[in-house]
């Protein structure tokens, strides 16, 4: 007999624990649709999001889950910690894993003692079985969107609806009113230096936002290494930059934006899952399978995958049709 989504029966889990302890911020929110698609399987559940310290401010307070735990994956002694840590056990855990197995998230996984744990073959990463899987899926082989891929973890435990689409952060109304509205904000860094498009090509792009009338604020991470400097000398012009904001306030200013332009980052992923219109450049990474996800979401890449090869026009062609498009911000 199939069940329609919400029935539960006593067999189903009561707790359930999701591990994703990794410290890359776009892939976590990949995860999300995933997350989600349990949430509406398990309404009565009790859900626990496992994440690492540095991502942890992109979940917490957010209603895919009832709790988020925090855990330091750099610290050996806090990884045993917390594995230790005293707690009801849950029913089902669900190891997460993109291109990288985190040994210190599948020793967590098993510390967890659900009786139903889950996630993909580690033989695929090379690694043995830390995690303990009673059940180990086969990593999908054909090149899929990475949302794909964790969906396929959902599914298996009975997720099976479509979650639906975003926006899916919910920011904090607080700060949602300190944020300015209708702004454009580029992102001329990253923090892996081949993820980075010329610099000076974003100057071009802002001049031309400028010139439609558009306020236009630059963002800087802490890894971006004189990125803004070099955008603002092509521009020839000072603006205003954003820089060391929490990842909180920087999805309400996204919330209430008209745009966001950048490299294959975390900012990306986050701009997105607030429904702000958000156009991502790509190089070496392949947008099918790491592009965000979201109605208002495009993407840029040449035909020869180099940053080098996308002229600023390309770029523009992308996001000038999306200032006349409905947002569809949660924040607005």
């Amino acid at each position: 007999m199939t069940r329609a989504a919400g029935d539960e029966s006593p067999s189903e889990p009561r707790r359930i624990h999701l591990l994703r302890p990794q410290n890359q911020l776009g892939d976590l929110l990949l995860n999300v649709p995933a997350i989600r698609a349990i949430r509406a399987r398990f309404p009565r559940a009790r859900i626990t999001l496992v994440a690492g310290r540095q991502n942890a401010l992109a979940v917490q307070g957010q209603p895919w889950v009832d709790e988020v735990r925090v855990v330091d994956t750099r610290n050996a002694l806090g990884v045993l910690g917390d594995s230790l840590r005293p707690g009801p056990r849950p029913d089902l855990a669900i190891y997460f894993t993109t291109v990288s197995y985190s040994k210190s998230g599948a020793y967590r996984t098993r510390a967890t003692r659900a009786r139903e744990r889950v996630g993909f073959d580690p033989a695929r990463y090379g690694e043995r079985d830390r995690a303990g899987l009673p059940r180990a899926l086969p990593y999908p082989e054909r090149a899929v969107h990475q949302s794909e891929i964790s969906l396929v973890l959902a599914r298996a435990v009975g997720a099976t609806a479509d979650p639906p689409p975003p926006p899916t952060y919910l920011p904090d109304p607080k700060l949602l009113d300190r944020a300015p509205r209708g702004v454009a904000y580029l992102h001329p860094g990253a923090g892996k230096v081949k993820n980075r498009w010329p610099a000076e090509r974003f100057g071009v792009v802002a001049r031309e936002l400028i010139a439609r009338g558009l306020d236009v604020l630059w963002i800087e991470g802490p890894q971006d290494e004189g990125c803004v400097e070099a955008a603002g000398r092509a521009l020839g012009t000072t603006l205003p930059v954003v820089r060391g904001e929490s990842i909180p306030m920087l999805a309400a200013r996204f919330a209430a934006a008209r745009v966001y332009v950048g490299n294959d980052t975390g900012p990306l992923h986050l701009a997105a899952a607030t429904g702000c219109p958000s156009v991502g450049i790509y190089g070496w990474s392949d947008p099918r399978e790491w592009a965000p996800v979201g109605r208002l979401v495009r993407t840029v890449r040449a035909e020869d995958h180099t940053l080098e090869s996308i002229p600023p026009a390309q770029v523009l062609d992308q996001v000038l049709p999306l200032l006349e498009e409905e947002p569809c911000a949660l924040g607005r």
